[in-house]
């Protein structure tokens, strides 16, 4: 009986030897498995260490380049120093967004961690992402619109294409952009897919590739790109004034003269040029007052028109038996210059077109004149017969509302 109860002892201790070996056994598997685990990681933690080194040497040298550039076009303000700041908040930003992955920090922490650090940076790296493109975008799309004057040809050809020209180019930057950023977005978030997929699979939850980070991601892009065309459209769209269908009324107060002579006199001496220039047959004498004052005397210019009608005018609501000029107007305010010049567009009604392309082809070589209410505002060089029915003032204005009141007094005549 004794010689039993020492057996069932002896087979328990063993049983107890036998399990403590196995249970070390299975620790010593999971170390070995963890290390195993952590070693087909490197190739992903060579590719973060290859990425921080490539921020650090390829945004300086962008950013130097980008300042040289914008020195180069004499846009240092603000467009030299504003790439300069987006360069350096990329440096920052993308080194702070990767201290989780460096090698070393990678190697020192456990597989939880490391899924954790892995969901975190891709979060991080797509909003980056469609933040960086979307100032760079933005960026670019002000520089585009402010220099697109670059785009025109000459100021007597004035019409729409350079719209049609700088929205070309901001499609095909934006393109451009959102190409590079689902590359790089891709291929980085690949290598943080690959780490989570391998830590998954040891934990025994195999994780299928799924695309709808990606589509988020690719879908904020293209709203981003959406809203900068909205932008340009709105910035670039002119506006029109137009006339009713049924509206046939004029004011007749817009002439177009052929010029004989012109003059600048002091303002003192413009009532006796004026009665002199007067007396002749041929001519009628306007007026532009000069704002610009020599020697602290303000001067005037008067105009010598020739009469090219019974009327006087080559182009009047008069000569054309009451019928009205103008059509629409269109104005543009994205066209206004340092010196608040802004050009209009002006549509001519069919029949003023037909007169306005007979009298631009007889008076080709001189000069006419625009005269509203017995003022000459602008005077042209006539170099050809002008037939698409247009014209375009080019003119100062202290105020929007000015401008606009301006161009609803246009299309009423």
């Amino acid at each position: 009986m004794e010689n039993q109860e020492n057996n069932n002892l002896n087979e328990l201790d063993q049983l107890k030897a036998q399990y403590e070996e196995l249970k070390q056994r299975f620790e010593q598997q999971e170390i070995v498995n963890e290390h195993l685990m952590k070693s087909t990681i490197q190739d992903n933690a060579n590719y973060f260490s290859r990425y921080r080194k490539t921020v650090m040497i390829a945004y300086p040298i962008l950013a130097v380049l980008g300042f040289a550039y914008f020195t180069f076009l004499g846009e240092l303000l603000p467009f030299g120093l504003s790439f300069l700041l987006l360069m350096v908040f990329s440096i920052v930003f993308e080194l702070w967004l990767t201290r989780n992955v460096k090698r070393q920090a990678m190697e020192n922490a456990d597989l939880l961690t490391l899924s954790k650090n892995m969901q975190k940076l891709k979060s991080g790296y797509a909003v980056y992402t469609v933040f960086i493109m979307a100032l760079g975008f933005m960026f670019l799309l002000v520089h585009i619109l402010k220099n697109k004057g670059y785009l025109t040809s000459a100021i007597a050809e004035y019409n729409m294409a350079p719209n049609y020209n700088a929205i070309w180019s901001i499609c095909f930057v934006g393109l451009l952009l959102i190409t590079f950023a689902v590359l790089a977005y891709r291929n980085f978030v690949s290598h943080c897919n690959d780490v989570i997929r391998q830590i998954g699979s040891y934990d025994g939850k195999p994780q299928s590739k799924s695309p709808r980070t990606f589509l988020l991601f690719l879908g904020s892009m293209i709203v981003v790109f959406g809203i900068g065309i909205l932008l340009v459209h709105f910035a670039l769209r002119p506006t029109i004034y137009a006339r009713a269908e049924n509206d046939f009324t004029s004011e007749g107060k817009l002439e177009i003269w052929e010029i004989y002579a012109d003059t600048i006199v002091s303002t003192n001496d413009v009532t006796a040029m004026m009665e002199s220039w007067q007396n002749g047959d041929s001519i009628v004498v306007k007026k532009e007052v000069n704002q610009s004052d020599e020697g602290n005397q303000q001067s005037s210019k008067l105009f010598a028109l020739k009469k090219s009608t019974s009327q006087g005018p080559a182009i009047s609501s008069a000569v054309m038996g009451g019928k009205p000029i103008i059509q629409r107007v269109e104005v543009s305010v994205s066209y206004r210059n340092a010196d608040n010049y802004v050009p209009i567009i002006v549509h001519l009604t069919p029949d003023a077109s037909r007169l306005w392309s007979q009298f631009t082809r007889e008076i080709e070589g001189r000069y006419a004149a625009l005269v509203i209410d017995g003022v000459v505002v602008l005077e042209w060089y006539i170099q050809c017969e002008i037939n698409n029915g247009q014209f375009f003032i080019m003119h100062k204005w202290s105020s929007d509302d000015e401008l606009e009141q301006y161009c609803k007094k246009l299309s009423r005549q």
